[in-house]
């Protein structure tokens, strides 16, 4: 990678963050406007704000990126397009995007419009990299879980621009996997409204309070040279939520030693004490580290302790905002006039990248008092309101000639606003974009499936050989892992009953996992399945890569909010399991456009998270795939079960009860799904047996008592913000 390249990008939460990144050397700014963007509860910024702001970035030679990174109900969809299209025009330079319906949408209506893949997205590996490459992306930001090895990758085998957090607050669960905050209290991650429950204190199996889900923040300045050394593109600075400050401060010192760095790469890197301290005392928590880039978990990475921030002096924000944010940046300008008796004035204002020369009005005959060469200096070096400030100004008169004030005024906009245009055309990045769109993706037809088919997902063998007992369920959904584990004894289970098999793979698919792939590959193609269920962007690509040609469903964790999402993921699955975050009647306009499936029970995963609540309060246990779940008791006495995929080194976060809809049943069959599913994962085989009894039952129409007294809706009724 060409080192001269690398960008450093801050966040802005309104203009006054804007300001302040651009004075302290960000060559780009992500930012969010009124709509459709991650953070729901910053000031954000206004159409006109947007539009300003996209003329002095272009005027600096920086680029602005627009976060439409949040899902989108298919009621608002209609909306996208018009916010988009003014930007665009003022020359965007690029938009973060989480849904593939925003991703097609823009595709389709922009198609010289960079679009980047948001965190948000989840991707993991080189595969999910590949695959939002197929659909138009020309930059991941991967998942902030990987490590270098893994993002090297990326870069290596894609060719796609990767952008990485280096500095700021950590998200415990992977960002676009976690539902904590929207179950608890419908405030969703996925819109940008988080709630934050993850900060919230917790008590252990020994009643003890701690803080075990609530990371330190992130601080990468002394890996500098190993992250540019990784190929990454972009070091993007986390803090849409914060202060001028904050932007300002951060930027700064990350800019210094990016450009320390770069100037001379062989020269002994060190941090300067005085930085470090100062980066402490920016809004950061009680304590901090480097992120997953070289630990794939650590308990050296949880606060444990109440995580507090560090105070800043008031000497250091004073100092901040004297340097960068009480004056605005400015362009250097070299000045050049001509003013001679009954000739046009001429005026030429050179950057050294940029001339531009205007003619004014022709000077007159000075009756008393002609204009000298002060006189000229004078009103003609202030620049207005402009971003440009005149460093010499050559003079070149008569003696003899004489202008107004007011035309020696218009001279110098004109002027001004030539040399404006004259930059804003040469910073300009369309052109140079290639959409990477692959069109040629098609799934091929499997066949379709039965109306309201009653499907079961297990978890374990003891839950598996309950349900093969009911001759009324002919779609059950299989645990991989627990599979493989138990590969002799499930097989010959599932040989005893012909049924419609789908190997269910793994929530989170990273490197440390491909091994596995082979042994998913051989059970795929051993005819015990007829399908496969899959969890996010990189089985997809997997599956593709390895031409798979059985069915494939995709889990409501890859998400389908709107008729476009759902437009591309027909070119992927021969079913859709639909999101459950949406209500019942923004479930509505998503049928008709392909297969879909709807989860009606089951203990709701919160969060995904690489970092282990096992590992950080007692010790790993390193036992693939158990069962017993570790219990976090909120404030409330809720107690949360938390699960370890030990095979793939990954934490399930599940809700305190499980999700049951069956007393919406008779709607959500008059709906028209083709399937409607139970999932099984912490149930024993008699909980297992009498939940599939009741719904057997209850799908009849006939009366029934469920077996758990508390049990939520979920989001059938009231939906997200």
């Amino acid at each position: 990678m060409d080192k001269k390249k690398v960008e450093l990008l801050a966040p802005a939460g309104d203009f006054a963050c804007f300001m302040a990144a651009i004075n302290a050397g960000a060559d780009a700014v992500y930012l969010g406007g009124m709509k459709f963007g991650a953070r729901a509860y910053a000031n954000n910024f206004s159409k006109e704000e947007l539009v300003e702001a996209l003329r002095v970035a272009h005027l600096f030679g920086r680029k602005i990126y627009l976060t439409v990174n949040t899902l989108v109900k298919e009621k608002e969809m209609q909306e996208l397009v018009p916010y988009v299209a003014p930007l665009y025009a003022a020359g965007l330079d690029g938009v973060i995007v989480q849904d593939i319906g925003v991703l097609k949408t823009l595709r389709e209506r922009f198609p010289r419009l960079p679009l980047h893949a948001s965190t948000q997205m989840t991707i993991t590996g080189v595969y999910g990299a590949r695959l939002v490459k197929s659909l138009g992306v020309s930059r991941v930001v991967p998942a902030r879980e990987l490590s270098l090895d893994e993002i090297r990758d990326i870069k290596e085998q894609t060719g796609l621009e990767v952008e990485c957090f280096i500095h700021g607050a950590m998200c415990y669960a992977y960002s676009g996997q976690c539902l904590f905050s929207s179950i608890l209290g419908g405030r969703s991650g996925n819109r940008g409204r988080c709630a934050g429950p993850c900060r919230l204190p917790y008590t252990d199996e020994n009643g003890k309070q701690l803080y075990p889900l609530s990371l330190k923040d992130m601080y990468t300045l002394p890996m500098i040279p190993k992250l540019i050394a990784a190929g990454i593109d972009s070091f993007k600075i986390e803090g849409r939520m914060k202060s001028p400050e904050y932007v300002a401060g951060v930027t700064a010192v990350y800019r210094k030693y990016i450009d320390r760095f770069l100037s001379n790469p062989e020269h002994d890197f060190k941090v300067d004490k005085k930085d470090e301290t100062l980066l402490r005392g920016l809004y950061i928590r009680s304590d901090i580290c480097h992120g997953y880039y070289e630990a794939h978990n650590g308990k050296h990475m949880i606060t444990i302790k109440e995580p507090g921030y560090g105070g800043s002096k008031e000497e250091v924000l004073a100092k901040i905002r004297e340097t960068y944010l009480s004056q605005k940046p400015h362009i250097g300008v070299r000045g050049t006039v001509s003013v001679f008796e009954g000739k046009p004035a001429v005026l030429t204002l050179d950057t050294g990248t940029v001339s531009v020369t205007v003619e004014g009005e022709a000077a007159g005959a000075a009756i008393s008092r002609p204009l000298t060469e002060q006189d000229l200096s004078d009103r003609l070096s202030k620049l207005g309101d402009t971003f440009f400030g005149l460093e010499t100004l050559e003079v070149h008169t008569d003696g003899h000639a004489f202008m107004t004030v007011k035309a020696l005024n218009e001279m110098r906009r004109k002027a001004c606003k030539a040399l404006e245009d004259a930059i804003l055309k040469q910073n300009a990045q369309w052109g140079s974009f290639e959409t990477c769109l692959d069109e040629r993706r098609t799934k091929a037809d499997n066949g379709s499936f039965a109306d309201n088919q009653l499907a079961v997902f297990v978890s374990t063998r003891e839950q598996l050989a309950e349900v093969l007992l009911s001759d009324e369920v002919n779609l059950i959904y299989i645990n991989a892992d627990c599979f493989l584990q138990q590969r002799e004894k499930m097989e010959a289970l599932i040989k005893q009953y012909p049924k419609h098999y789908f190997l269910a793979l793994p929530h989170i698919l990273r490197k440390r996992s491909y091994p596995y792939l082979e042994q998913y590959q051989t059970l795929l193609e051993s005819g015990l399945f007829t399908g496969v269920l899959v969890r996010n962007f990189e089985e997809v690509q997997w599956l593709e890569s390895v031409d798979y040609n059985g069915q494939i469903i995709s889990d409501y964790t890859i998400y389908a909010w709107n008729n476009a999402s759902l437009d591309v993921c027909a070119r992927f699955f021969d079913m859709v399991t639909l999101p459950v975050e949406l209500n019942r009647k923004e479930l509505l306009p998503l049928l008709g456009s392909v297969q879909t499936e709807m989860v009606v029970y089951g203990r709701l995963p919160l969060m995904y998270s690489a970092n282990c609540v096992q590992n950080t309060l007692k010790q790993c246990i390193h036992k693939p795939n158990e069962q017993n779940a570790y219990l976090l008791t909120d404030r409330y006495k809720n107690a949360f079960p938390v699960t370890q995929s030990c095979m793939h080194c990954y934490n399930i976060l599940y809700n305190t009860v499980p999700l049951s809809l069956h007393g919406q049943l008779e709607h959500i069959q008059k709906a028209g799904h083709k399937v409607i599913r139970l999932d099984f994962t912490l149930e024993t085989a008699k909980q297992t047996r009498a939940v599939l009894e009741f719904y057997l039952k209850k799908s009849k129409g006939m009366d029934a008592d469920f077996i758990w007294k508390d049990y939520t809706n979920g989001h059938y009724k009231r939906g997200v913000e």
